[in-house]
């Protein structure tokens, strides 16, 4: 399990920098290969079993759903629309469906993934789209393998769309490290893992989420919720990309 986080991580610092370079790019069709037999469609509406939106205020584009279907992968991402920068718009939808195409690509056909999306924020300082779901690797005809929980997130700034992790969020000198990771385990809890930049984070309006599978075979991903005024003072400001 501990392969496909460091993975999942590894793609997600690599997307804004490959979505900048393909921007002026065709983009090939998701999941071509005739042989996997994807369907794609489009709705307005996202499915509620598998995909919602939990911020309904205002913003700066509309979401529209698209869905994946396969016998070992059913997936949902949405592709954005009305931000003022165009590239931007491009390079956030490339981040969204690269998701997807990076969990096709590392399946082999006796894993099973089912995925939907939240976007948790769409208003206020950050953009959020969170992915949860479930994978099951090594399925047999005869025998059930071994179903792993999925969470992945990617965020953005609201007015720069810089593509956002723990890595660019945080102040990292030692003061500000300190005193986050002391905030951290308040809310945390004294049994959690101490804070670290490998962790996950996302945005509610409320809240910034950072979150963590403790342990290969746990159930869940522990989800830290601290409120964002009391951890903005510990944001860089402003937010750089992560290549700089």
């Amino acid at each position: 399990m501990r392969k496909w986080i460091a993975a999942g991580i590894a793609a997600m610092l690599l997307l804004g920098v490959a979505g900048a370079v393909c921007a002026n790019m065709r983009r090939p069709e998701l999941f071509d290969s005739p042989a996997r037999q994807a369907v794609h469609q489009a709705d307005s509406k996202t499915s509620e079993l598998t995909s919602r939106e939990t911020a309904q205020a205002p913003s700066g584009f509309t979401a529209e759903n698209k869905a994946v279907r396969r016998v070992h992968l059913t997936a949902d991402y949405p592709q954005i629309k009305g931000l003022p920068d165009q590239a931007a718009e491009e390079r956030i939808n490339q981040d969204l469906e690269g998701i997807i195409r990076a969990y096709s690509e590392r399946m082999s056909t006796n894993d099973k993934l089912t995925l939907g999306y939240e976007i948790t924020s769409r208003s206020g300082d950050f953009y959020s789209f969170v992915f949860r779901g479930k994978l099951t690797q090594g399925t047999h005809s005869d025998a059930k393998g071994e179903t792993l929980p999925v969470l992945k997130a990617l965020n953005y700034d609201a007015q720069t769309n810089v593509s956002i992790t723990a890595v660019n969020l945080l102040k990292d000198d030692p003061a500000s490290m300190s005193a986050f990771s002391k905030l951290f385990k308040v809310y945390a809890g004294k049994d959690a893992r101490a804070f670290a930049k490998d962790m996950g984070v996302y945005f509610t309006d409320t809240d910034v989420v950072i979150y963590d599978l403790q342990q290969d075979a746990a159930p869940e991903y522990t989800q830290v919720h601290i409120p964002l005024k009391e951890a903005k003072p510990f944001f860089n400001d402003p937010i750089q990309p992560i290549n700089q």
